[in-house]
């Protein structure tokens, strides 16, 4: 029953495991080629670690409040799975002193193995975001939301959990070609995560689990 309670619970994870993208769009017409790497902390060989996931995409400025990208998971696809993301980021207003900025980044999730494992998974992050300094870092925080359609879990259980929300706060260095961002997510703090084979880490007491998550993005103009 164990492994059982493990597998229902175990795709939250699989398609929440990197971090928010473009919370702040790029410029007009500039280019992105970003990796992440992290996931949910773990408990591992007595130290707590997070899963080393690790998702890769590119992202294209279509002008200064409209960002669309694309991703992989690199993990999965060693994996034999395919897990593919689509999605664009919004920017629906812009900062004034201390109001913050505020963004939207819907995603379509694909996650294909062969033709009788295939999902679909919308996803959704409200983001606000507040720049300081000469450079433009920023802190951000928001909420991101997993929508599962099916009506099934597996083995034939009734899905009831059809919204999983993740609760984010993170903050970004940049540079002038690069991006360093470092976010905490909290994965689900409205299930529990009781009586799973793997031990997740999570500041909720046994709902949920804390995912932590670097990555880096260099961008560029073409000529």
């Amino acid at each position: 029953m164990r492994y059982k309670l493990f597998f229902l619970f175990l795709p939250v994870f699989i398609y929440s495991c990197s971090p928010v993208k473009y919370v702040k769009p790029l410029a007009r017409k500039e280019h992105a080629a970003n990796v992440s790497f992290g996931g949910p902390l773990i408990g591992f060989a007595n130290a707590t670690i997070p899963i080393p996931f690790i998702t890769a995409n590119y992202g294209y400025g279509v002008d200064s409040s409209l960002t669309v990208f694309s991703g992989i998971n690199i993990t999965s696809a060693l994996y034999g799975n395919v897990q593919a993301e689509l999605g664009l980021t919004r920017q629906l207003l812009f900062q004034r002193k201390y109001i913050p900025a505020i963004s939207v980044t819907p995603v379509a999730n694909i996650i294909y193995r062969n033709k009788n494992a295939f999902k679909f998974y919308p996803q959704v992050a409200a983001n606000l975001f507040w720049e300081y300094g000469k450079r433009k870092n920023f802190v951000y925080l928001g909420c991101d939301n997993w929508f599962e359609l099916s009506q099934k879990k597996a083995f034939g259980l009734e899905q009831k959990n059809h919204w999983i929300a993740m609760p984010f706060v993170g903050h970004t260095l940049t540079g002038g070609q690069w991006n360093l961002t470092a976010e905490a997510k909290i994965i689900a703090p409205d299930i529990s995560n009781e009586k799973l084979v793997v031990d997740y880490k999570t500041p909720l007491k046994n709902k949920g689990a804390l995912g932590v998550y670097v990555s880096y993005t260099y961008k560029f103009k073409k000529k």
